[in-house]
């Protein structure tokens, strides 16, 4: 007969449980795992120690297949990106383009029904490079009221929507680019279920002092992705400190998903070090919270 733990055990147990499930790493297969088909990235991502997986831009993919992979490894699809049109021409999206609002809401459509398939719920929409002679001020009315528009849409399935700065270097004229921007954009959307996607490689490439940044940004960040800066190498390479940035993060009370989106500099697997580094963070988060 299996012995019944005394009530402080049970009491530890649970707490133990909840530490460790206070802290959630995706995987974004589009970038880990690159030595294995696309696929078979999302058992390589849960045996590597992922709770779920990220996708980039999945369009070429049998969404059915992905739930099937995604469910078999108990893999959540954390997350996807809109589409973004012709990436090799330098398109990145269409919710900030004047005049395209058909095309862009013709992705969305497209993004809904892959992840109503896929089984997500949460969607980063990309903002687009406007024409370099688009008026700023109808630049940024077209894109609170894109994103208005699919926030009301896709609170009608649950889902969440996140907008994310992408640095000038790596994306030049791109439609937000700055911690600051995002704000004013979440400030004018007004929606609950739009939020912020803070990525430290972006964040770091425009402007650095993520610890102070953070804290001032921390109420509107729903999703947090990580790799190291200027190379998009792992995280704990580079200019970043990656320890005392996921203090800061754990601090204003995030308790969401941390998303790997890095290019490993060898074997995906063998990249991994900075893991644990991260958990501990949140973990003792968590103790100095309940004591």
């Amino acid at each position: 007969m299996q012995s019944v733990p005394c009530q402080a055990e049970a009491r530890g147990a649970t707490e133990a449980g909840r530490i460790a499930a206070a802290l959630k790493l995706a995987a974004n297969i589009g970038l880990l795992f690159p030595e294995l088909p696309p696929l078979a990235r999302i058992a390589a991502a849960k045996d590597a120690g992922f709770e779920g997986i990220e996708l980039l831009f999945p369009y070429d993919l049998d969404p059915q297949v992905v739930r099937r992979e995604a469910t078999a490894h108990r893999m959540p699809v954390v997350q996807l990106n809109s589409p973004a049109g012709d990436r090799a021409a330098g398109q990145v999206g269409f919710a900030a383009l004047p005049g395209e609002e058909g095309r862009f809401r013709e992705s969305i459509r497209t993004a809904f029904d892959f992840m109503r398939t896929c089984g997500s719920s949460q969607l980063h929409v990309v903002a687009g490079v406007p024409a370099p002679d688009a008026s700023p001020t109808e630049v940024r009315q077209t894109y609170v009221r894109n994103l208005q528009w699919v926030a009301d849409e896709a609170a009608a399935v649950g889902a969440r929507i996140m907008i994310e700065p992408l640095n000038s270097r790596d994306f030049p004229g791109y439609a937000l680019s700055t911690l600051a921007q995002a704000v004013e954009v979440l400030n004018a959307v007004g929606r609950p279920n739009v939020g912020l996607q803070f990525d430290l490689y972006h964040s770091q490439i425009m402007g650095g002092d993520l610890t102070h940044r953070i804290r001032q940004v921390g109420s509107y960040i729903r999703h947090v992705q990580i790799s190291g800066a200027p190379l998009r190498n792992e995280p704990d390479r580079g200019e970043v400190n990656l320890v005392p940035v996921m203090r800061a993060i754990a601090e204003t009370g995030y308790d969401g998903w941390i998303s790997a989106e890095y290019k490993p500099t060898g074997n995906t697997r063998e990249s991994l070090g900075w893991m644990a580094g991260v958990r501990e963070v949140f973990s003792g988060s968590r103790r100095e919270d309940r004591s």
